[in-house]
Order: structure tokens, then sequence, then C-alpha cells
């Protein structure tokens, strides 16, 4: 895996991504976006689908989820950047692992959960009883998934640049 990781950081992006004084700040700074919309519009939908703000309308809500979709995809490009310029620092660390196994299981149950709740709310009708313990489910995972990307600044420890 050694040489691997020594093959990516030696690719003029990687080094780029090191050696420019900006890059990797603007990186930072994508990233930081990306994932605020993702995160932040599925703790709305997941508190909203709970229950609360009960009074404002949900089928109102379901224009979030192309923002957090946005965000997703601006996170995931930014990252593969920041990633590209450490990728042994990243991919050596579980914590890694745990902050993507959060935030893909908590946009898979936003995904069906919206699928879901939407048309019903559409329609006038009630979300089914298990809504509200999937969307506490899926807030738990977005929180886990902000914790996790915060512990990573702190649990590296594996830094290769050669």
């Amino acid at each position: 895996m050694r040489d691997i990781f020594a093959a990516i950081e030696q690719t003029p992006f990687a080094i780029f991504m090191r050696e420019d004084f900006y890059a990797y700040f603007i990186a930072l700074i994508f990233h930081s976006l990306g994932m605020a919309l993702l995160i932040g519009g599925g703790i709305l939908l997941s508190l909203r689908f709970m229950g609360l703000a009960a009074a404002a309308r949900l089928e109102r809500f379901a224009g979030f989820v192309p923002v957090m979709w946005a965000g997703a995809g601006l996170a995931i490009v930014s990252g593969l950047a920041l990633l590209a310029a450490y990728p042994a620092k990243a991919l050596t660390n579980p914590v890694f692992g745990l902050k993507f196994a959060c935030l893909i299981a908590a946009s898979i149950i936003l995904w069906r959960l919206a699928h879901r709740v939407f048309p019903l709310a559409t329609a006038g009708e009630a979300p089914p009883p298990s809504t509200r313990w999937l969307a506490a489910l899926a807030l738990a995972l977005w929180l886990g998934g902000v914790v996790f990307g915060k512990l990573l600044l702190h649990t590296a420890t594996v830094l290769m640049v050669s």
C-alpha cells in the first residue's frame, strides 16, 4: 500500500495541492461548504421527518434534497482533491472509514425517506410510523459524520509525503 500512496503523492496534482499557497485551503473551504449543504440539509430534513416544526407543510421541504446533492457533489470533488494531497494520512485512518460509513448510511436512509414520505405528504397522507425512527437514526448518523470528520484532524498517525 505504501507504494500506491507514494505514487499518488508524486502526481503533479498532489504536489500542486500540497505546495501551492492557496490550493489546499481553497479545496478545504469548498469541502466545508459542500459538507455544510449536505449535512445541514440532512439534519434539517431529519428533524422535520421526526415531527419538529409540524405546522410547516412537509412537502415544502422537498426543495432541500437537490441542494443536499449539490453539496454532496461539491464535497466529493473537493474531498478527492484533499485526499490526493495526503492519501496515506486519510486512508490509513479508521476514523476516515467511520466518517464515510455514517455519511453514506445517513444519505441512503434520507433518500429512501424522501422518496417515500414526500409523495404521501403531497397527497395529504400521513407518513408511516417508522419515519420518525428512521429519521432519528439518520440524524444520529449525520452527527456522527460531523464528529468523525472533526476527529480526522487529531487521529492521523501516518503521513508519508516523501
